[in-house]
């Protein structure tokens, strides 16, 4: 059973892998990795991150309109 950590991402596998340390970027990246090297060698999965069109809330908005010229 999953619980917290980075699950393995092929369908099936419960593998999970725990941050050691919360409070640290280096040690997420860490079990980041583990998780990817995991899914390459027992499963032979390699991760595609599909890209995404959405616009963030906090981005400016974007004019349709060219602004007038002055």
């Amino acid at each position: 059973m999953r619980s917290g950590g980075f699950p393995c991402r092929f369908g099936g596998c419960d593998e999970c892998f725990t941050v050691a340390d919360q409070t640290s970027m280096p040690a997420l990246l860490a079990a980041s990795a583990l998780r990817s090297q995991h899914e390459v060698s027992v499963h032979g999965y390699t991760h595609v991150q599909l890209e995404e069109n959405r616009r963030s809330p906090y981005a400016p908005a974007q004019s349709k309109r060219p602004a007038p010229a002055r």
